[in-house]
């Protein structure tokens, strides 16, 4: 590497930005050469170029030169990988390939951290990774449960015995509109002895707010709600005391505090509530809460025919949330035929001035997660065309979960009218919950070489056995009784199959088969007061299983992969059809304003990803990738809604980015350094029609353009660059939903953030 060069994945292809790649290493098979990229996507060494499966990596360096600090910025620069918006926080979905949840509650993506599961929600801030690798379509054989449409892994930088190294950065930053953005980072790696090593980093940032609160009540406004601060903290030691034997522990804490969401309202109070009003009309601040810890124990024993592998790990994460939900109550019998006791316009007036809703309690919701992972497994180092791969997964973790939303004070007229009940009681709609799941495993993938190791044939399976008791306990005289004790069971057979061929040199060829699936769930039938909605839908609630089969899916895709020999310009295409089944669907339960999932329809999700680089010369490079997902049921469902024909929930047709890197010597001993991305993302479809009708035009989300730049200078480990992210101003909207206004023609949206223009500075040493 020369003075002003580093490497960056991208797509399929190796980037050299700065520097173009050698020719030697972009030609040869050797894994041994410079500047080969090698990842563990497939839990065994594999150059990046020739693996038979569509594997997207984004190096550190990249991470850190463009300040990408969580999958969120990740995502718009990855084709196909899109994430639906919280409404909470830890809710929130990772899309890939357009296989999106419509209902339900566990992912389609899974996350790993090195060789450990973590749950979507923890999120950890990207700083000290040696890349972040995005694995496209099911992954069922090796990675199991809910890798359905792919996975996300962050694989850190190991400790380095062979010298000390620290690194720290710092950041401050305007938003328009809103508060301050800071941020600050450092890392030190410190030998210990030769043979051993200990690694320390820590990341904080507080992104400032710029959403508006007004009081409901009073009219106060309050500003910049939504701030949200983040901290990321990780020790790891590295010890190797033979040449046959690695050990690597690491601790990671990761903290994050909301004080609100990035959302904007309509309602009642704010009647042209828009997206670009920024503006919410809550009745009390809202908060929410992550504390996670994250253990990882990994030993690596070469016994000569190949390498065992350990990797064990511990997650403890805790959330509460405490979030406004009084508006629910607030239906408007105009429109849905029904109003709550105690909250009848015609009787005790306007919402906001009926002395019962000063009653009614915060939505108050905590989780705490412990799970525990083991895997072990062999990786064999045979000196024949045939290796293989086997091993065995084990998991359990434990759910408790708390939640509340009803009356500080007992409100006669709702307990007597509703439930005929005592009229000094309360009424919550709450619960205390458990929920366990355990998974046995045991994979295997044979892989032939033939043609001097030209081509490749592999095949792999997955056995597994899976059970998930759920038990729900409502509060007593719970106004939607969301009680559940039921145990989901799965167990079956997963396959993948690939075969590929190094056409020329720098020519590849693959093809592949991959099945996954996506776990059901216990579920709560809701109480009396949803009845009649079952009746109108011609359903006995007494027929319904008490959890949701889970879904299961079925991808084939083929790719090509091309690169010059001087390592100046590489390109990679890949297509892909998905078919998708027993899809969890949420069922709306319209008179009692409540939500059930079923399982319903089949889809079909099928499209193509290009990714290109291009070297023009040393100093400037581009990256491209373009994706197109057509992402569609093939059946309706006269229950969930939706016809044969609808996209699929907040999947985009096209995304689309472009990468501009530019460094070279300009300013005496200083570099001049100019980067910028532009990323496009499509329409989304929030909700499904209503059988026989299409979806109503307001779920629809708009398409959004952003926009990115850096310019500074750079020299001997420092750097120093003016940044500005969403330069255009543009507001992208990433969700839209009705869950506090059901029954009006109120919305709550999910948007990003205004410009925010700053400066950060780096050094090395």
């Amino acid at each position: 590497m020369g003075q002003h060069g580093y490497w960056l994945y991208a797509g399929t292809a190796l980037l050299a930005i700065g520097q173009a790649a050698p020719a030697a290493a972009q030609a040869s098979g050797d894994t041994d050469q410079p500047g080969e990229i090698v990842v563990t996507a497939q839990k065994r060494a594999e150059p990046l170029r020739t693996i038979a499966a569509s594997v997207q990596a984004i190096g550190g360096q990249n991470l850190e030169d463009r300040g990408l600090r969580s999958l969120d910025d990740v995502a718009r620069l990855v084709p196909s990988l899109s994430i639906a918006p919280e409404t909470g926080l830890g809710d929130r979905n990772i899309l890939l390939r357009g296989v999106a949840p419509s209902g339900g509650t566990q992912p389609t993506v899974v996350t790993y951290l090195d060789d450990i599961l973590i749950p979507n929600s923890v999120d950890p801030q990207l700083y000290d990774l040696e890349r972040v690798e995005v694995l496209k379509g099911p992954q069922g054989d090796l990675y199991g449960a809910s890798a359905a449409g792919g996975l996300i892994r962050y694989v850190e930088v190991r400790p380095d015995p062979s010298e000390i190294h620290a690194r720290a950065e710092a950041s401050v930053a305007d938003v328009s509109g809103g508060s301050a953005n800071y941020g600050a980072a450092a890392l030190i790696n410190l030998p210990l002895g030769t043979d051993a090593a200990v690694r320390m980093s820590a990341v904080y940032d507080r992104r400032g707010g710029f959403v508006d609160n007004i009081d409901p009540v009073t009219g106060d406004r309050r500003k910049n709600v939504n701030e949200v601060e983040r901290f990321t903290g990780r020790i790891a030691t590295g010890w190797t005391p033979s040449d046959a034997l690695e050990i690597r522990a690491s601790v990671l804490f990761n903290s994050r505090t909301n004080g609100g969401f990035n959302e904007s309202d309509r309602n009642e109070r704010l009647p042209d509530g828009s997206p670009d009003t920024l503006l919410t009309s809550r009745f009390f601040p809202e908060r929410a809460t992550d504390r996670s810890w994250i253990g990882n124990l990994t030993l690596d024993l070469d016994v000569g025919a190949g390498t065992i592998t350990s990797a064990t790990g511990y997650v403890d994460q805790k959330i509460r949330r405490r979030l406004d939900q009084r508006d629910i109550y607030n239906l408007d019998p105009a429109i849905t035929g029904f109003a709550y006791p105690g909250f009848d316009p015609d009787v005790n007036g306007p919402f906001v001035d009926n002395p019962n809703t000063a009653l009614l309690s915060p939505f108050i919701n905590r989780t705490h997660l412990r799970q525990f992972s083991q895997e072990l497994r062999f990786s064999s180092d045979w000196d024949f065309p045939v290796q293989l791969l086997a091993g065995a997964f084990y998991l359990r973790s434990i759910t408790d979960s708390f939640q509340r939303l009803g009356f500080d004070a007992p409100i006669p007229e709702y307990s007597e009218g509703l439930y005929g009940g005592d009229p000094d009681s309360l009424v919550d709609a709450g619960y205390t919950g458990k929920e366990r799941v355990t998974e046995i495993a045991g994979f295997a993938n044979l892989r032939w070489q033939f043609a001097d190791e030209k081509g490749e044939i592999k095949g792999g399976v997955r056995v597994y056995d899976r059970k998930n008791p759920r038990r729900i306990v409502d509060t007593p005289g719970a106004l939607f009784p969301v009680g559940v004790d039921a145990t989901a069971k799965d167990s079956g057979t997963l396959f993948s199959a690939s075969a590929s061929y190094k056409l020329t040199p720098t020519f590849f060829a693959y093809a592949r088969y991959a099945g996954g699936f996506r776990p059901g769930v216990g579920r709560a039938l809701p109480g009396p007061v949803c009845d009649p909605d079952f009746a109108e839908l011609g359903i006995d609630p007494a027929t319904i299983p008490p959890f949701t089969r889970p879904e299961k899916l079925d991808s084939y895709e083929a790719g090509v992969r091309k690169a010059s020999r001087d390592g100046r310009f590489s390109a990679s295409l890949t297509g892909f059809v998905i078919k998708y089944r027993d899809i969890q669907q949420s069922l709306v339960l319209p008179t009692c304003a409540s939500i059930f999932d079923v399982n319903a329809g089949r889809a079909t999700t099928q499209g193509f990803e290009l990714e290109a680089r291009m070297s023009p010369s040393r100093a400037l490079n581009f990256t491209f990738g373009v994706g197109y997902t057509d992402s569609r049921l093939d059946e309706g469902d006269p229950f969930s809604g939706g016809d044969a024909g609808e996209q699929l929930q907040f999947v985009p047709a096209w995304t689309f980015s472009i990468q501009q890197d530019y460094r070279a010597p300009t300013f005496g001993d200083w570099d001049l350094v100019v980067r910028s991305d532009l990323s496009f993302t499509d329409k989304r479809q929030t909700e499904f029609g209503l059988p026989g009708s299409p979806p109503d035009a307001a779920t629809r989300l708009p398409d959004y353009t952003l926009v990115n730049a850096q310019i500074g200078v750079a020299r001997d480990g420092w750097e120093v660059l003016l940044f500005g992210d969403n330069l255009t101003n543009e507001l992208p909207i990433y969700g839209a939903n009705q869950t506090r206004y059901f029954g009006s023609d109120g919305r709550t949206w999910s948007v990003g953030s205004p410009r925010t223009v700053g400066v950060r500075v780096r050094s090395s040493f």
